[in-house]
């Protein structure tokens, strides 16, 4: 029978000095170790494929190595050979995905209270824990907090944020990191080494920035292309394997959206298309191609170093002289982000992978909010509300002293009303607070409201219709309250009016007045319908003797309610 074993399995790290990319997580176990000072409780987190359930096989080989607690486990003692193969009677590792329920945590917690059959302890691993059940975890507390002495626990999770606080304050946190490129490419050619097999440099840095920083899953994806194309491998077999555009048309795309070429952008979209590419695989590929620039725009760092993994050959064939805009590649970097979202709902991803190439071209000419202002500063434009469009010409292309032509201002500004005299082109003058005013001009009674103390002006607000004649102001309200009150109050404010307005001459005021069975005196005055007054000994309602008392007011007419009179032909009956 045939023996199938993946590389991922057959190069797995054995010891803490086999790891790579967790140095922080290596330093402080062996620091434990070689101590004896350990815990009991630890919790192991990060992405997949880092290392997490190895870490924790070595620390049980660590703990339960015959020449131990050890930080260099010696792998040739019964323990160690038997947690090597899975087959060690003191070692329980669980899966948290296929055992989330309650029963299962106390079953575990039953076989806890016996000693270990040949170790120095027992070892409990949790893979996947945060997919336990809360009463799970409620049932795990009580054991986490006081274990047996001879109990330890290794949890391990991708996703902490999952984990209750109440189990969190009762481990020790590590937190593993996704390896660098470089550090998987190292890993890629020693297995390659080891197995003989000699790889194209370009086909072993597509491979680790296709992993996306695990090495686990470098290592999967070497296995398949091994048993694929052998070691014949072309970068274009490796795209074509993954799902992207070969090298040489990721490096054209790439140079046409730094030079904003769009022509040249969407022709390499269309051939990578016809080649079968998966639009968001190459989205995401051109995500970490920007990354990269961006980091290496910033630190000032070469593409080529180890930390980015890129070729020679693909940095000098990019137009990366002079750098690129820090801003564009911030702007490339959020619509790549985005535009795989949009990928994935699109029910035509193939013509909206072209429009995102597309806005990435059009993102050369786009500029930051301080440059435009500082551009528009430099070019001397008109911060007033009154300035030309910038379809117009600007004040750059005219002299100081020539104001714009009229045809040019027609449609920017709005012709003057027909009651105000014209005005002459150019900047409007400042508002005169001091100079006389004219009654009689529309414009000058809100300016002349305005020099009056707040009680009167808010009184003269209410004004309709206004006629001067000589030195007299007639005003009306309308409203033969208001119109009373103006008329008690005439003589202040004919005073403070014609000093607010530098007559030469006191005004006076007059309000349509209004007597019984005649019409008003002034020459505003309106038609008036004839009141008939309180008959003599009639009592008023409470509320109508309160308001005359209040307002000052008196009393024109008395009318009994409908109910209580006969109705007139006119009046209808509800």
């Amino acid at each position: 029978m045939a023996k199938f074993a993946s590389l991922a399995r057959l190069y797995r790290p054995r010891t803490f000095s086999d790891l790579i990319g967790q140095e922080a997580v290596v330093r402080s176990l062996t620091r434990g170790l070689s101590s004896g000072v350990m815990t009991q409780a630890y919790l192991f987190s990060g992405e997949r494929g880092v290392g997490k359930t190895t870490v924790a096989r070595i620390l049980a080989k660590a703990i339960n190595c015959q020449t131990g607690p050890t930080a260099t486990p010696c792998l040739t003692c019964s323990s160690c050979l038997e947690i090597s193969d899975g087959r060690s009677p003191d070692v329980t590792e669980m899966d948290g995905a296929s055992h989330t329920g309650v029963d299962d945590v106390r079953s575990l917690r039953e076989g806890l209270v016996y000693a270990p059959l040949s170790s120095r302890s027992r070892i409990v691993i949790i893979d996947e824990v945060h997919m336990l059940s809360t009463s799970a975890f409620n049932a795990l507390l009580k054991t986490l907090e006081e274990p047996p002495p001879h109990v330890v626990f290794i949890l391990a999770t991708t996703e902490a944020h999952k984990i209750p606080d109440t189990v969190l304050s009762r481990c020790q946190h590590f937190r593993f990191r996704l390896l660098t490129v470089s550090q998987i490419s190292d890993r890629i050619q020693h297995v390659c080494k080891s197995e003989n097999i000699a790889l194209d440099p370009t086909v072993t840095g597509m491979v680790a920035r296709a992993a996306e920083g695990s090495l686990r899953d470098a290592l999967s994806l070497l296995d398949q292309l091994l048993r694929t194309g052998g070691e014949a491998l072309t970068p274009a077999d490796v795209a074509d394997l993954l799902g992207v555009t070969d090298h040489a048309l990721e490096e054209k795309m790439l140079s046409a959206i730094l030079l904003g070429d769009l022509s040249s952008t969407l022709s390499a979209a269309r051939t990578a298309l016809d080649s079968g590419v998966d639009p968001r695989a190459q989205v995401r590929a051109l995500a970490r191609r920007f990354r990269d620039i961006l980091h290496s725009t910033l630190e000032g760092t070469p593409l080529d170093s180890p930390q980015y993994g890129w070729i020679p050959e693909s940095v000098r064939a990019l137009p990366l002289s002079p750098p690129p805009n820090i801003f564009f590649l911030e702007q490339v970097l959020t619509v790549l982000v985005r535009g795989e979202d949009d990928l994935r709902r699109s029910p035509q991803p193939s013509i909206t992978f072209e429009l995102l190439l597309a806005r990435l071209c059009h993102l050369r000419e786009v500029l930051p909010l301080p440059d435009i202002l500082a551009g528009l500063t430099a070019g001397g434009s008109r911060t007033s509300p009154a300035a030309p469009r910038p379809s117009l010409p600007t004040a750059s292309s005219t002299t100081a002293s020539s104001p714009p032509p009229l045809e040019s201002s027609v449609d920017v500004f709005p012709s003057p009303p027909e009651d105000l005299p014209p005005t002459s082109p150019g900047p409007p003058p400042p508002p005169d607070n001091t100079g006389p005013l004219d009654l009689r001009v529309q414009g000058d009674w809100p300016r002349a409201l305005a020099r009056l103390p707040h009680e009167m002006a808010t009184l003269l607000e209410s004004v309709r219709s206004r006629k001067l004649e000589q030195d007299t102001l007639y005003l009306d309200t309308g409203n033969t309250f208001f119109n009373s009150r103006i008329q008690t109050s005439r003589d202040p404010l004919a005073k403070a009016l014609s000093l607010a307005i530098k007559s030469p001459v006191p005004l006076r005021i007059e309000t349509p007045s209004i007597s019984k069975g005649q019409g008003s005196s002034s020459p505003m005055s309106s038609e008036t319908t004839p009141l008939a007054s309180k008959a003599p000994g009639q009592t008023l309602p409470p509320l109508v003797s309160d308001a005359v008392s209040l307002f000052g007011s008196e009393v024109l007419d008395i009318r009994s309610p409908k109910a209580d009179r006969p109705h007139t032909p006119d009046e209808e009956i509800d």
